[in-house]
């Protein structure tokens, strides 16, 4: 179990350059009583206005971020598309381009008298279309460069014209321009802006934390106080075996309409009795060692030479990696290939031009396929923060460069998944070789049924990430808040807390979570703001640390995380930073050089001359 560091290292602060987007303590078994803090502290909770006006203005930069993105995606495609003299090669390539960003509805290519147009033009009633055309076809001069305003076509997606002239080769394409929209709905839900999930559409009932107590979400600061969990449903482990005559007459009695298990674990679903109902019946009736709600699990959403990587967008926008000291890490471990890193989240889109060389086959465990695929983009943006491809030019830089990313997706359209889904994502990952998980995801209920998950998992040596919540409280949230997990709040590019990022004393570390840029849904990227952002920074580097040294337990390389981190706040540990920012360089530095017991020397040095052997190649 975690042990609590007496005297925590304190890391002197550096000062960076920051490239702005434009614009343990001992965790407790028990739910931790709710700190009182000073009136006079800077942290003091914000008012609900308040809290609400900074998360708007987060919003605002995360779509206004979003779309400089894949703006400079677009132009560094179009720049490559004008580099082609050859109109068979330009066609194979503008194919590829919308195979892999559908976006691009529209694409013309012309040099000399050869013409290639792929794709449908989107018209407007109100001609805007054609006007913004004629205005691109105005700067076909060699160097020029074009971008239109948005503006509505006849199904009512925004669009925007560009064109690039290099030499005589002239390009023009028309790009939906969905992401702004979608980031929008995304962020509003994992920022807690709306109640959420709703009630009634997902037969949800929203409760006050670890009870069965009604309580009512209106607005999102709500969000803070509340957990929320299936009616009809109820999670139970039997305390002796029931033999098939007492299932069937259990069935019976509670009108049961479908039933799982795992192991001696089972969530029955009743078409009469609500939760309350159950609960008190199996309470009378049966032996049993715990029974609760099913409850459900939402989004949260640098001394040696510098590695820049060569990505498009890496040197605009990713100050998340210099501020954390990764391009100096990356000298000691860019991963390896036999650490694997699971993703337990909505998915991940496959096929993503900058994520598809780095996935496994992934688990689905709402329909218990292989098949991992994001629908809601959450996964996608986390999967790309900790293992976007790196020096392929495209995108976005992911920490690590060589980890295998396993998906598990345990998060439905909507971002939400229950105590079974996640839990039995858990256990899959497990059980598939992964030696990280990261959960971007939590509830601020403590389910049994889930901590037993967790448990397996610790006990078999894996690492467990998850965040703390976007609600900018101090009640603690779990997974995160499970005394074997390691919790993670979050911090903007000048280190200090997010306005939206949990607190409390069972925060470890915090990691970049403002405007992060990442893979998206549709072949896209789109910085995200959350505590979700956070922890995938976390769990990258717990398997950085993993490949550099194998030999460290679990618990060895959550030590080294800590005692590595950059102190901010209070000197030493501290409820709002826990022990500090993560530093990448010296955590690899302390791991390659952890020598442990004697027993563990001699893989130690091998790992050393291993080490030395790479860097010489």
């Amino acid at each position: 179990m975690r042990k609590k560091w007496l005297i925590p290292i304190v890391a002197a602060a550096a000062i960076f350059l920051v490239l702005q987007l434009y614009q343990s303590n001992n965790k407790q078994d028990q739910t931790p009583e709710i700190a009182k803090l000073p009136q006079t502290s800077i942290h003091d909770q914000l008012s609900a206005n308040l809290e609400e006006e900074q998360k708007l203005s987060i919003l605002q930069k995360d779509m206004s971020n979003s779309e400089l993105l894949v703006l400079g995606e677009i132009e560094t495609d179009l720049e490559k598309l004008a580099s082609y003299n050859d109109a068979k090669q330009a066609n194979d390539f503008i194919k590829q381009l919308q195979a892999e960003h559908p976006h691009y509805v529209y694409m013309k290519w012309e040099h000399d008298k050869a013409k290639i147009q792929r794709g449908s033009f989107p018209s407007s009633k109100t001609e805007d279309s054609k006007l913004y055309m004629k205005e691109a076809e105005k700067h076909y001069v060699p160097g020029d460069r074009y971008s239109s305003e948005l503006y509505y076509g006849d199904d009512n997606h925004r669009y925007r014209i560009l064109s690039h002239v290099f030499d005589d080769v002239k390009v023009t394409a028309v790009v939906k321009a969905s992401i702004i929209s979608q980031v929008e709905q995304h962020q509003r839900k994992n920022l807690r802006l709306i109640p959420y999930p709703s009630e009634g559409t997902m037969n949800i009932e929203s409760v006050k934390p670890n009870s069965t107590v009604d309580t009512t979400v209106q607005t999102g600061e709500d969000n803070g106080n509340a957990s929320h969990y299936y009616e009809n449903e109820v999670v139970v482990q039997f305390s002796e075996k029931l033999n098939d005559s007492q299932m069937k007459q259990l069935k019976k009695q509670i009108d049961c309409t479908s039933v799982k298990k795992m192991d001696s674990t089972y969530i029955f679903i009743s078409g009469s009795l609500s939760t309350e109902e159950l609960i008190a019946y199996f309470r009378k009736n049966w032996p049993i060692s715990f029974i609760e709600p099913h409850y459900i699990y939402l989004t949260n959403e640098e001394a040696a030479a510098e590695i820049i990587p060569n990505d498009s967008l890496y040197l605009r926008y990713q100050w998340n990696m210099k501020n954390i000291q990764a391009e100096t890490g990356w000298n000691i471990s860019k991963g390896s290939e036999d650490v694997i890193i699971a993703i337990l989240d909505s998915g991940v889109q496959l096929n993503h031009p900058d994520l598809q060389n780095r996935l496994m086959t992934g688990f689905n465990v709402n329909d218990s396929s292989n098949n991992a695929s994001d629908d809601l983009g959450h996964g996608t943006h986390v999967a790309g923060i900790i293992g976007a491809s790196v020096n392929n030019y495209e995108g976005v830089a992911g920490l690590s460069w060589f980890n295998s990313l396993l998906p598990v997706k345990v998060l439905n359209s909507s971002g939400a998944g229950s105590t079974y889904s996640v839990a039995q994502g858990i256990i899959w990952a497990t059980d598939n070789g992964a030696k990280v998980i990261n959960m971007s995801l939590g509830n601020y209920a403590s389910a049994d049924f889930l901590h037993e998950a967790i448990k397996y998992a610790y006990d078999r040596d894996v690492v467990l990430i998850a965040a703390t919540g976007n609600d900018n409280t101090n009640r603690p949230g779990y997974p995160a808040a499970y005394p074997e997990v390691f919790a993670v709040g979050a911090t903007t590019s000048s280190q200090q807390r997010a306005s939206f990022s949990n607190y409390g004393d069972y925060v470890d570390v915090v990691a970049p979570g403002d405007s992060i840029a990442s893979t998206y849904i549709g072949g896209q990227y789109a910085a995200l703001s959350g505590t979700s952002m956070a922890s995938p920074h976390v769990a990258a580097l717990a398997g950085l640390i993993r490949s550099v040294n194998p030999t460290l337990t679990n618990e060895q390389v959550m030590d080294i995380m800590r005692q590595t981190a950059t102190d901010l706040g209070d000197p030493g540990y501290d409820q709002y930073f826990g022990y500090g920012e993560i530093n990448v360089q010296k955590a690899l530095a302390t791991a390659a050089s952890y020598a442990g017991t004697l027993q563990t020397y001699p893989q130690t040095v091998k790992n050393k001359l291993d080490q030395l052997v790479k860097q010489q190649q």
